[in-house]
Formats: structure tokens, C-alpha cells, sequence
């Protein structure tokens, strides 16, 4: 009977040249089963860019893309609590092993290895009935959500959607959290699993495909910096109300921008009734920034581009921009260059100027006043101690207070 050979046991000068000769797969086995290989191996340096993972049904995938277009796929099925199924794939070579539940921290113990920070990616196909949350529960930082439409409404029953619903929501109710941007690509049945995802403090929510109206309730609601929405149902008299929101400051103050790809070109007499629009040359020279990135206009089609610009202000002096193109997209930047917010904004030369020149004006204007109020006092103590002869000293009067109070009227006009 032979003894197995004790590898991880190794010392670290002899085990390190032993993992620089292994593949990267059988590198990543071993970091899984011990912490002590897998400080070894991050010593390794094996820098990878980005990390996708997707849930689809009883499998887990994780793809680890390298900067030289390397590619690295862990599949875990998970069959049920006593037994699981790992495989990689690497070069077009699959490898794999079956056995005990491996670790729930598999991911994490992968990223650590590679030196991924976040997850770029984690995509929930669909979700089976086996339990995952213990996984996705650990997971780090996300830079994106993304929901796809995995089943159809005509083919199965209510009673089934609504528990796949339910079962969906529970996994995005434990990701949500630690993710900044959503894109859904489903149709929810009951609008308030919706309306609670797109109350969430996300930077971006994309809601495509979405088959049901989508009404100014949910638009309020949002909470959101960058909304868009693809293909949707929306009356147009809707999205002007929620403008006329933004314009009275009643709605979500976070908005960068919103853009709304609905069925048909829209009415603009419709749509810029009431918001005292100012029509401006479409300039391609005007760069809008989302989320601190210059943001550029998509088509959806080959010949679809911008034929409208407005712009709109509130009262608050902050500024808008609406866009429309060919095809009934609506476009509608907020420029945060126009917000009267002046902190960390150190004063120039030119501010130092406006407020002594401010000051002054305002002294000046105080002078003025005070010599009105006065001159008005003497002319009434004069005429009520003193004899004065109506018909001479009143022209008198007339003119000394018409001399006082006309260039006063007319430095205000100038001011």
C-alpha cells in the first residue's frame, strides 16, 4: 500500500518552484483546499483583469478575463447539500472533480488568488429552487447587476412565475446591496418588486423590454443618478409631469440623466407644453457628463440621431438639457456645472470684485433711502411749525423732492 505524497506539506522553498510548473487550474484546486497554498500562490502574481459571475439555474459560472484576452472558466453545479460537481476551463482543456460541497467562499478564495478586486459582472439567468444564497451572500463588491429574461409569461402559469419571482427577488435582495448599477431585462408581475428596486440608492438602473406602462409613480419614485429605459410603454404626457417635477425640485435631485426609448415618435407640443423650453443649435462641441464621463449619444439604429435640443432651467438656476432623435428617443442631461453650489470652490479674483462692487451698491443704495426719509421729515416739520406761503413754497418742495427721488428711480433701473 502506497503513502500519498504530502505536497502541501512542503516547505516553502521547495513547494513555490513546484507551483510555478503546475497549470493554473490545478494552482486554483489547490488554493480552494488550503490557506496555505494560497498565500503561496498570490506570490505568484497572476493578475487577471476582471471577473464575471452567472447563476443560471443549478449552476454557478465564474469567467477570469486577462488583459491578453486569456480566459478562465470555473463551473460549479450545485445538485444538491452532500454533493457537488467543479470543472475548469482553460486553453480549450476542461478538467474537473466531483465529491463534498467544496467551500461556499470558492469565489472569494479565486479572487484573492488572481488579484480581482470586484466582480464586474454577475448575471442571474435564472434561478433554481437549490439554495445559492449561502454563495452570492459573500460575495464582494459588484460594478453590476444584470436580470435576464429567461422565461416567457405565455408559457407558463401565474402561480409558476410568481414563485420564480419570488425566489429571484431573494437573490437580488442579498446582491443588491453591495452592487451600484442594475440592469433588468425581465418583465416583474407585481409592480411593487419593481418600484423597490428602482428606489434603491443605485448610479445607474436599466430597464429593458419592460412589457407593462411604465407610469409617473414609477418615475417619481426613483432615487437613482443615471435612469434609462429601453423599449418600453410610456404616455408622454407622463414624462412631461415628471419634468415639471424636476422643475419644482419634487423628485429625485440625484438624476444625471434619463434617457426613454419608447414605441414612436413623440409629440413635442405635447411634451414641452408648460417648460418654457428654449430650442438651442444641436452643437457637437457640447460635451454632457454622466457620472463624471463624458457621455455620448448611442443610436439604436444606423441612421437614428439627434434632430431636437432644448434646454430648460429652474428656479434654483440649475440647468437641463432635452434631446430627441429621429427615432422617439428622449434624451435629458442635468448639467451640474449650473448648481448654486459653491463649495470647495475657492474665490477668484473676479468674485472678490462683484462683492465689494455688491456691498457698495448696496451702501449707496441705503444713502438714498435715508436722505429720502429725511428731506420727507423736513418738509413736514417745516410745513407744520413754520408760515409758509402756499403758493410759492409748494412748487418748492415739489421740485427739491422730485430732485431727490428721480435719480434714485433711476439707479435702481440701472442696478
Amino acid at each position: 500500500m502506497t503513502t500519498a505524497f504530502p505536497l502541501l506539506r512542503l516547505p516553502y522553498l521547495v513547494l513555490m518552484p513546484v507551483l510555478e510548473q503546475m497549470e493554473i487550474t490545478e494552482r486554483i484546486s489547490l488554493s480552494i483546499l488550503s490557506k496555505r497554498v494560497r498565500k503561496f500562490v498570490k506570490l505568484l502574481k497572476m493578475k487577471w483583469k476582471y471577473v464575471n459571475l452567472r447563476l443560471d439555474d443549478n449552476r454557478i459560472e465564474m469567467k477570469v478575463f486577462s488583459d491578453n484576452s486569456e480566459e478562465l472558466a470555473v463551473v460549479k453545479h450545485i445538485f444538491n447539500d452532500q454533493f457537488n460537481y467543479l470543472f475548469y476551463q482553460y486553453q480549450g482543456y476542461f478538467t474537473g472533480c466531483t465529491g463534498s460541497p467544496f467551500p461556499v467562499d470558492y469565489v472569494l478564495s479565486i479572487m484573492d488568488v488572481m488579484h480581482c478586486k470586484s466582480i464586474n459582472q454577475f448575471i442571474v439567468a435564472e434561478h433554481s429552487e437549490l439554495d445559492s444564497i449561502p454563495i452570492i451572500a459573500k460575495l464582494p463588491k459588484i460594478d453590476e447587476i444584470v436580470v435576464e429574461n429567461r422565461w416567457s409569461s405565455n408559457v407558463l402559469f401565474d402561480k409558476t412565475l410568481f414563485q420564480k419571482e419570488k425566489r429571484l427577488l431573494k437573490v437580488l435582495r442579498t446582491v443588491l446591496p453591495v452592487s451600484s448599477a442594475v440592469t433588468i431585462s425581465c418583465c416583474f408581475q407585481n409592480r411593487n418588486h419593481l418600484r423597490e428596486i428602482l428606489k434603491g440608492n443605485f448610479d445607474t438602473v436599466i430597464l429593458k423590454y419592460f412589457n407593462k406602462l411604465i407610469t409617473l409613480n414609477d418615475l417619481w419614485i426613483t432615487n437613482t443618478k443615471v435612469l434609462e429605459l429601453h423599449k418600453v410603454t410610456l404616455n408622454i404626457r407622463d414624462l412631461k409631469r415628471y419634468f415639471k417635477l424636476w422643475m419644482k425640485k419634487l423628485c429625485n435631485d440625484r438624476l444625471e440623466y434619463l434617457e426613454v426609448r419608447i414605441y414612436g415618435y413623440p409629440s413635442m407640443d405635447l411634451l414641452l407644453n408648460g417648460l418654457d423650453a428654449v430650442p438651442v443649435l444641436i452643437e457637437t462641441k457640447r460635451e454632457f457628463r454622466v457620472l463624471g464621463n463624458v457621455k455620448r449619444f448611442v443610436p439604436e439604429g444606423l441612421y437614428e440621431k439627434i434632430i431636437l435640443e432644448f434646454d430648460i432651467t429652474r428656479g434654483d438656476g440649475r440647468t437641463a438639457t432635452i434631446r430627441v432623435s429621429n427615432y422617439g428617443t428622449v434624451c435629458f442631461y442635468v448639467w451640474p456645472e449650473s448648481t448654486n453650489n459653491t463649495r470647495n470652490i475657492e474665490p477668484n479674483q473676479f468674485s472678490i470684485i462683484s462683492t465689494i462692487y455688491n456691498s457698495c451698491v448696496e451702501l449707496f443704495e441705503r444713502l438714498f433711502l435715508c436722505v429720502l426719509l429725511s428731506c420727507q421729515s423736513f418738509f413736514l416739520f417745516y410745513s407744520a411749525s413754520f408760515n409758509w406761503n402756499p403758493d410759492c413754497d409748494v412748487l418748492f418742495i415739489c421740485l427739491s423732492f422730485l430732485i431727490v427721488l428721480l435719480p434714485y428711480c433711476f439707479i435702481n433701473l440701472l442696478l
